[in-house]
């Protein structure tokens, strides 16, 4: 009987697979050797057909039909790493491979579901291989995943465009921050919420749903954008806009996963200050946070105008002892455009 695969909770028992090398992979939510998402000691290498291909995010997905050892068929799921805004820079789009098409496939065991993988390598019916993480295992001819950067008139544009503040930012300088820089502020409250947490299922994340600043960290495009009594701030990652309001002509404050922010000028540097959180998490990593949550977030671009510079500092008296203070930064790279994020969370089957 036909198996739909769904992100689903995972299932208690694990299928026995084929042990391979342990391998790096990056994907929109975790390298594949990442003990807390995948089995990733064990490489499994399918071979099958095509039944349904999911050109959405977080990240593409594949149903593979596969008939095992006793001539029995079995669907898997291959998740590909990385969005399909990352696949779409580099020119690569949903025809990289169709329903009906016969391909090879290696990952590695999610531990959401016993039945999906990680995908490192695909080899696909025209005989590339679209390596994902380390070698190639069976083809010379390989995909060509390098990143298309903007024309020369489109970074003409964008320079001309360019107002302060008010671009398109591209990527950050530097990682997302670790639970690890501020586990120490945890009360005895939060420190046993967060053990709770199970990074492989409970990450809301995976169902297309964030918060701040989990998605302010995110390693996706940022644009701020000038509208006169309030500033839109939008970033790539699940298409989420944030109103921030200038003016005391401003709608009732009400609670949301983004809070209810509000703005004012300190210099060149814009001040934001954020309340009403509706959101149970601080960051990916099950850090909790409590409806007493405030941010207060300062932007400004730097003297040589090659980054915007990013710092939030977050109080919550429910479950930190004392304030997390975070600093990033996001890279001048005119040219970079914002394109829909277009998330869905299943795999459709056929």
């Amino acid at each position: 009987m036909k198996n739909t695969i769904f992100r689903a909770v995972m299932a208690k028992a694990l299928i026995v697979v084929v042990l391979g090398s342990p391998i790096a992979a990056y994907s929109h939510h975790g390298a594949n050797n990442n003990p807390d998402l995948y089995l990733a000691e064990n490489l499994l290498r399918l071979e099958g057909e095509v039944t349904t291909v999911f050109w959405r995010n977080p990240h593409p997905r594949l149903i593979l039909s596969v008939i095992d050892q006793q001539g029995e068929e079995q669907e898997w799921e291959l998740e590909m790493g990385g969005s399909i805004n990352s696949y779409q820079q580099a020119g690569i789009g949903e025809d990289l491979v169709a329903v009906g098409d016969r391909v090879k496939a290696a990952g590695v065991v999610s531990r959401r579901d016993p039945r999906t993988i990680g995908l490192q390598n695909m080899l696909l019916p025209n005989g590339e291989e679209l390596v994902r993480s380390g070698d190639a295992l069976w083809s010379e001819e390989l995909v060509d995943t390098a990143r298309r950067g903007p024309t020369a008139a489109q970074i003409r544009t964008a320079e001309a465009s360019a107002e302060g503040l008010f671009r398109v930012w591209g990527r950050r300088t530097s990682g997302r921050p670790s639970a690890s820089e501020y586990a120490g502020l945890l009360t005895n409250q939060g420190r046993e919420l967060a053990a709770q947490y199970n990074f492989a299922t409970d990450n809301p994340e995976l169902e297309c749903r964030s918060g701040i600043p989990t998605n302010m960290f995110d390693p996706t495009p940022m644009q701020l954008i000038d509208n006169g009594d309030h500033i839109v701030i939008y970033t790539e990652e699940h298409d989420l806009r944030r109103m921030v309001y200038m003016t005391d002509d401003r709608p009732e404050a009400i609670s949301s996963n983004l809070g209810f922010s509000i703005g004012h000028w300190q210099g060149d540097s814009l001040i934001v200050e954020t309340s009403h959180i509706e959101w149970p998490y601080f960051d990916p990593y099950g850090t909790p946070q409590s409806d007493q949550m405030t941010y207060q977030e300062t932007f400004w671009v730097a003297a040589d105008d090659s980054r915007l510079n990013y710092k939030i500092v977050a109080t919550d008296p429910v479950y930190l002892t004392g304030s997390i203070e975070l600093e990033r930064a996001w890279l001048w790279q005119p040219g970079t455009a914002m394109v829909p994020f277009n998330c869905a969370a299943e795999v459709a089957s056929n």
